[in-house]
């Protein structure tokens, strides 16, 4: 959990980042900003601290001692003291500029903040803030004169989408400190990751979030590389296991590898090709296998959309298949040369 109730922000400054590579410019502000206005001030931290509210948490990767300019040195001095923040500040928006290679990464104003006081998980710590405004909204602003009204049309931010952001807090140090990160603008592939990792240089760290994502990646992996019809598997088959993962993990608070196995894999041939298949994925992945974790169910609402069973028929039909497999019969049609599933049911819904 994560509670700026009681938080100060007591460090503002703007930079603006543009494109690096397409020859923009960076412009660096000498100035930190003092907000004397509470309904200005409320709605700044609403929008720069609402987005992060989610147990998903990063951590810096393990420092190169040949490489100092980077953010985690620059918060380590910015948390022993404030003295140089704007210096401080400036560096870290330089580093962002280098970052801005790709044709296809926006510039936008970059904010750094120093917020005294927040609640991360029962820890009361200060915390910094770096944040990027990519996208900016036309509105309309209507005047009264009188008895009569004008209209006009500027730009601004819409102060309910955070595009980019970014919270270090001051905790767990030794481990990379916890960090939370907003990124609304990722789904470009070249430049997906030049905010959490380019710039930031972070990893997910390894919680409830990281375990259950892990395993349920696992899974689905398991039910698409190894439940196939080659290896004698039906369709039916594999749908049956994603949804009983699916449900193993929606309905449990607490994940164990033995009660997994017993609920899901009850044939035995069945739970060790899918050890094998898990030690194989981890080797890849460079994990360790963790086979007791509390579940996320953060993790799991992310990722129940990619454990779906959808039977896709050529380009015709796709059926979802939820529950009661036993209902559904597949075959084929020797006169139409066509394969065939038959459904069972017992209501009809059209809405």
């Amino acid at each position: 959990m994560i509670d700026f109730t009681r938080s100060e922000l007591t460090h503002f400054v703007i930079h603006y980042v543009g494109n690096k590579g397409l020859g923009e410019e960076l412009t660096l502000s000498e100035k930190n900003i003092q907000i004397k206005d509470d309904f200005l001030k409320d709605t700044l931290m609403r929008y720069l601290t609402a987005p992060f509210k989610t147990d998903i948490y990063y951590q810096f990767k393990s420092k190169n001692e040949m490489h100092y300019h980077d953010v985690q040195s620059y918060a380590t001095d910015l948390f022993k003291s404030q003295n140089a923040f704007i210096e401080n500040s400036k560096h870290i928006a330089e580093h962002l500029f280098n970052q801005s290679m790709h044709p296809k990464i926006k510039g936008g104003e970059f904010y750094t903040c120093y917020f005294k006081d927040c609640n991360v998980d029962g820890v009361i710590c200060d915390a910094i803030g770096l944040f990027k405004t990519e996208n900016k909204d036309t509105y309309l602003k209507v005047f009264q004169h009188m008895d009569n009204f004008d209209i006009e049309c500027d730009n601004g931010i819409n102060i309910n989408k955070l595009d980019k952001g970014c919270i270090i807090f001051n905790t767990d140090i030794e481990k990379g400190y916890k960090i939370s990160i907003v990124d609304t603008n990722n789904k470009i592939a070249d430049c997906a990751f030049y905010w959490v990792e380019d710039f930031l240089n972070t990893k997910l760290k390894e919680n409830a979030y990281f375990y259950t994502s892990n395993f349920i990646d696992t899974c689905k992996g398991f039910c698409e590389e190894m439940l196939t019809e080659n290896n004698n598997v039906t369709k039916q088959d594999q749908m049956m296991m994603l949804n009983k993962s699916t449900s193993f993990f929606k309905e449990k608070d607490n994940f164990n590898i033995k009660e997994f196995e017993k609920e899901i894999l009850p044939q035995p041939e069945l739970q060790e090709a899918f050890r094998d298949y898990r030690q194989t994925y981890n080797d890849k992945m460079d994990l360790t296998a963790i086979d007791d974790f509390e579940i996320s169910p953060t993790a799991v609402k992310k990722n129940q959309k990619f454990m779906k069973s959808v039977v896709k028929l050529d380009k015709n039909f796709h059926i979802y298949v939820h529950g009661r497999h036993d209902y559904v019969e597949r075959g084929y049609d020797e006169e139409k040369g066509l394969k065939f599933y038959k459904l069972y049911y017992a209501n009809e819904d059209l809405g």
